[in-house]
C-alpha cells in the first residue's frame, strides 16, 4: 500500500467533506452549511490549501493553511489551520507525515509553522484533530451558548416570554452574500412594564453592504404580547442583547404617560466608537416605540 500526501483536487470534494464532517463531530459543531460551502471551494479550487494524505487514493485525512511570505512588515508564516487523521488511521504516523509535508512548504516558502493556538504544539502527531481559534473560537461559542441557556433557565422562573434564536449561519449556505441576506434571527425579553408584561426585543441579521464596511448588522423591532410595536423614528439597541447576554428592567413612568427605561449602548466602525446610553420609550395608548439617544462619538 502506498501513503502520499497531495493538495486535494477538484475530484476530492465530496471526500473533503466527508473529512471535516468527522473533524466538527469530535468537536461538537453543527455546521452543515460551512461543509457544503468549503465542499463547493475544493470543487472550484478556491479559498485556502487544502492537503489530503492517502492510502492507495483512500482518504486518510486532510489539513488546512494559511501561508504569509515574509515581506517588509514580518518574517512569515504557515499556520495550520484545520487538521485531521480518521478514526481508523490514528497512531499510524499519518498525522507525522501531514505535518511533515506542511512543514516542507513552509521551508519552500523560507517561513516557519507558527506554534498551534490553545493547544499543544505536539496535537498533530498525537491527538491528531486540531482547529485554530481563528477558524472557531471555541470559547466564545460556548460562552454564546451559556448566555443563552441561562437566559431560556430565567425567563421560565419568572415567566418572560421564551427567548427564541434561529442562527442560519451555520445552518444555511450563504456564500457570496448579497445585500438582505438573513443570517439570524431571534427574540429576547426587553423591558418588563409595571403591569407585569414583557415588551421583547426581536432582531434579524442581514447582511449589508456600507461604506464603513460589509458584514452582518442587526436590525431591531419591539413586540409585546406577540404584536410588533410600530417604531417612531429610529431604533438602536446593544448588539449585546442579541446575544442573550442582558436582562430586562423595569419602566418607570413619565409625566406624558409614556414608560421608559435606559440602557447602555456601544457600537464602533473604521472611525471611531459610539457610546452611552438610549431612553426607550414605550406609548401603551399608541402602541409605539421610539428612543432619546445619549451618544456621544469617540475617534480612535
Amino acid at each position: 500500500m502506498t501513503r502520499f500526501v497531495r493538495p486535494a483536487s477538484a475530484s476530492d470534494a465530496e471526500a473533503a467533506a466527508a473529512l471535516l464532517a468527522e473533524l466538527h463531530a469530535h468537536f461538537e459543531v453543527h455546521r452543515p452549511a460551512d461543509i457544503a460551502r468549503r465542499a463547493r471551494r475544493v470543487t472550484e479550487q478556491t479559498w485556502e490549501p487544502v492537503l489530503l494524505i492517502v492510502e492507495d487514493e483512500t482518504p486518510l485525512g486532510f489539513a488546512t493553511y494559511d501561508l504569509s511570505r515574509p515581506s517588509k512588515w514580518g518574517t512569515g508564516y504557515v499556520r495550520i489551520s484545520e487538521f485531521l487523521i480518521t478514526e481508523s488511521a490514528r497512531g499510524t504516523g499519518a498525522g507525522a507525515a501531514l505535518l511533515r509535508a506542511i512543514q516542507d512548504i513552509a521551508s519552500a516558502a523560507e517561513v516557519a509553522v507558527s506554534e498551534p493556538n490553545q493547544a499543544d504544539p505536539d496535537v498533530f502527531t498525537t491527538v491528531e484533530r486540531y482547529i485554530g481559534s481563528h477558524v472557531i473560537n471555541f470559547a466564545y461559542e460556548r460562552a454564546e451558548a451559556g448566555h443563552w441557556s441561562a437566559l431560556r433557565a430565567e425567563a421560565a422562573k419568572k415567566g418572560w416570554p421564551e427567548p427564541r434564536l434561529n442562527d442560519l449561519w451555520h445552518t444555511e449556505l450563504h456564500d457570496d452574500p448579497e445585500p438582505g441576506h438573513l443570517y439570524a434571527e431571534g427574540e429576547v425579553p426587553f423591558i418588563l412594564l409595571p403591569d407585569g408584561r414583557v415588551v421583547t426585543a426581536r432582531f434579524r441579521t442581514i447582511y449589508v453592504k456600507e461604506y464603513l464596511g460589509h458584514g452582518p448588522e442587526n436590525r431591531w423591532t419591539l413586540a409585546l404580547s406577540g404584536h410588533e410595536l410600530r417604531t417612531v423614528g429610529g431604533l438602536e439597541i446593544d448588539h449585546s442583547w442579541s446575544r442573550a447576554e442582558n436582562r430586562p428592567a423595569l419602566a418607570v413612568p413619565l409625566d406624558d404617560g409614556r414608560l421608559m427605561v435606559n440602557y447602555a449602548y456601544y457600537a464602533s466602525n473604521h472611525f471611531g466608537s459610539d457610546r452611552g446610553t438610549i431612553d426607550y420609550l414605550i406609548d401603551l395608548s399608541a402602541a409605539t416605540a421610539s428612543q432619546r439617544a445619549h451618544v456621544i462619538f469617540e475617534e480612535d
